[in-house]
């Protein structure tokens, strides 16, 4: 570049310069009330786009996901935009990469899984049209009984069982929406169908986490537990469903009747731990539960809150995600569920409360003796 015109550009940048220096100054309360209008306006046109992209989505998966054959072919469309049409690739190289792999993208393994997701993604864009003040009770239903689909095809699925651990908002039908900035973003909400640990402890759970809703509670931990144990079962290996029976299911039965007692069942709560505590003495938390049974029996430890519990969840399935989300196997899955319940199984505070008045201490004391 030659000198005058390098004089010039730096002449031309102090004369724009100088009049923004100049109007440095605080912004009036009309001229800040002008920009959070427009702020506000702008944010709206987004969610209205953002609006009619999820709705074009949830048409499309919607209709893809009627039969194994029609996500097969949807999922052949996607991998063809994303990974060949975007990139200006040749059709005869799209052809190729579909020869080579006829034989897994078209079995029934793969497309019922691909189903699968599809149906749980359309549950996760309904889940991102909801109000963030807004609870996602209405969709437990449908969540639940997916996951119940999911578990009955789980056995069938082999090679394939990956897709539904796999985070389905970097899939490559959420990809070809350009869906997750958005549902990455999405709280309280799973990444994958058979993330079974996160779906309860994130998503049905807290719904009722409260003493007026004990009945629902226990019915969605017995339910939990159910599927854990299909889970387990549809893996067809001995050494998992004995370290499950001996390490994974005691665990969640310890939080199941924690969560009774911060509701208030006292009576029930504490006689169902003693009874786990003499059923699994080789337990690897079997301390840890004696002490805090005997603080609860004691009246010296009083369980700590939903919103206590609600906290640590939180940070563990912040943790989780930050370690790679769902992208992992049954067995990790299963690991994934111990870790979050070891944060949450235990927990109490020392304090001057009373014994429980409906609670026979002497009875459940003279169990706990007989271990």
């Amino acid at each position: 570049m030659k000198p005058i015109k390098l004089f010039t550009l730096g002449l031309s940048f102090i004369f724009l310069s100088s009049p923004l220096l100049a109007q440095d100054q605080p912004l009036t309360p009309t001229e800040k009330a002008q920009m959070l209008e427009t702020v506000k306006n702008i944010k709206g046109n987004v969610k209205k786009g953002r609006y009619g992209v999820h709705s074009s989505a949830i048409s499309a998966f919607r209709a893809a996901s009627s039969s194994p054959i029609s996500a097969y072919e949807f999922y052949l469309k996607c991998y063809k935009e994303i990974n060949f049409t975007r990139k200006g690739a040749k059709e005869s190289e799209y052809r190729d990469w579909k020869s080579k792999n006829k034989d897994n993208l078209s079995s029934r393994e793969h497309s019922t899984a691909r189903r699968l997701q599809l149906q749980f993604l359309v549950l996760t864009l309904r889940a991102a049209q909801i109000p963030k003040d807004k609870s996602k009770e209405a969709l437990v239903p449908e969540l639940t009984t997916l996951m119940d689909n999911c578990l009955s095809a789980y056995p069938h699925l082999g090679k394939s069982k990956r897709i539904l651990h796999s985070g389905a908002t970097g899939s490559t039908f959420a990809e070809v929406y350009e869906l997750q900035s958005t549902l990455s973003a999405l709280k309280n909400w799973p990444r994958a169908p058979m993330d079974i640990s996160g779906i309860y402890e994130s998503t049905i759970f807290p719904i009722y986490r409260t003493p007026e809703r004990v009945k629902e509670l226990t019915a969605a931990w017995d339910k939990r537990i159910s599927q854990e144990i299909t889970l387990v079962a549809a893996t067809d290996s001995t050494e998992a469903e004995i370290d499950f029976t001996n390490k994974t299911l005691p665990k969640l039965k310890w939080a199941k009747y924690l969560d009774l007692l911060r509701a208030g069942k006292k009576r029930v709560a504490l006689t169902a731990m003693v009874s786990l505590v003499k059923s699994n003495p080789e337990h690897q938390d079997i301390d840890a539960w004696l002490e805090e049974l005997e603080g609860y029996l004691s009246g010296e430890v009083e369980p700590s809150s939903f919103e206590d519990a609600a906290k640590e969840a939180e940070t563990l399935a912040a943790r989780k995600k930050q370690n790679g989300g769902t992208n992992s196997p049954a067995n990790s899955n299963r690991n994934d569920a111990q870790k979050a319940l070891e944060g949450l199984n235990l927990g109490g505070r020392r304090g001057n409360r009373e014994i429980p008045k409906d609670v026979d201490v002497d009875r459940i004391r003279e169990l706990f003796n007989r271990r």
